[in-house]
């Protein structure tokens, strides 16, 4: 269908950017390519070096699967921002672009006119990284405070991979239950039960491509289902597909350590 592959960032921005990636050589298929939710903010160019950029959209944090027609697209770059910190590069609060995907110059732009220009001109992957590198780095100084009570949450709902009480959660980081849900709301786009969902459903997905002989009902249990029915619902509402036809598309549900480079 067509050739994917994720970059590290820089070292100086891993806190705000997961990872940059591209996607190449689309052929047509008659099987519709699938984005599943991640809790991250994505800003893809679609481009080629004849014509320029055809387009750059913000995709917003997402709590359903998406499928594209991979034959009508041409060269495509994103940049994945991890879950709130896009909010260091613009004050538009996050809910508003849920579910959505935004034609960049429409919300507020993070490139100017420069790096539209020249982004097309690179001949390789690494001069594409190097180029939006050197760009972000330069935007540092001028970044927004972060809501670190906000991050703070994040990283504990990652670390506990969607497994612990919000209610707890929200006392620990000293906020009402109800400034709680507004304020992640505001910086991630969705709730936080929502979130902890999604990091659960990334989870469980792994468990189910890596170990294909396991029982859905002890995979359920380990990662916080009431059983396999509860397991199933989440995965079919976030993917769907059933476990079976997640373990017949490995390519879709599981990237390899060695995607990064």
């Amino acid at each position: 269908m067509y050739h994917y592959q994720e970059y590290k960032p820089d070292i100086r921005l891993t806190p705000w950017v997961e990872n940059y990636w591209i996607a190449t050589d689309f052929v047509s298929s008659e099987h519709y390519a699938k984005i599943l939710p991640d809790n991250c903010t994505d800003v893809i160019f679609d481009f080629d070096r004849t014509k320029g950029i055809s387009y750059v959209e913000l995709f917003g944090t997402m709590t359903n699967f998406i499928e594209f027609n991979s034959a009508e697209r041409g060269q495509m770059f994103g940049i994945r921002f991890k879950p709130a910190a896009i909010t260091a590069f613009t004050r538009i609060p996050q809910m508003e672009l849920t579910d959505r995907a935004v034609e960049l110059a429409l919300v507020e732009t993070l490139f100017d006119k420069s790096f539209y220009e020249t982004l097309p001109e690179k001949q390789s992957a690494q001069e594409i990284i190097a180029h939006t590198n050197n760009y972000l780095i330069n935007l540092l100084p001028r970044l927004y405070s972060p809501d670190k009570q906000i991050i703070r949450a994040v990283e504990a709902i990652n670390l506990t991979k969607g497994q612990l009480n919000l209610t707890r959660l929200a006392n620990d980081i000293c906020l009402s239950q109800r400034h709680f849900e507004r304020r992640f709301k505001t910086a991630v786009g969705i709730s936080p039960k929502m979130f902890a969902k999604i990091v659960r459903f990334k989870h469980t997905i792994q468990d189910i491509v890596k170990q294909p002989n396991k029982d859905l009902l002890t995979i359920a249990l380990e990662r916080g289902y009431y059983d396999r029915t509860h397991l199933m619902k989440d995965i079919k509402s976030f993917s769907g597909d059933i476990p079976t036809d997640v373990r017949k598309k490995t390519e879709i549900y599981y990237a390899p350590d060695e995607c990064y480079v």
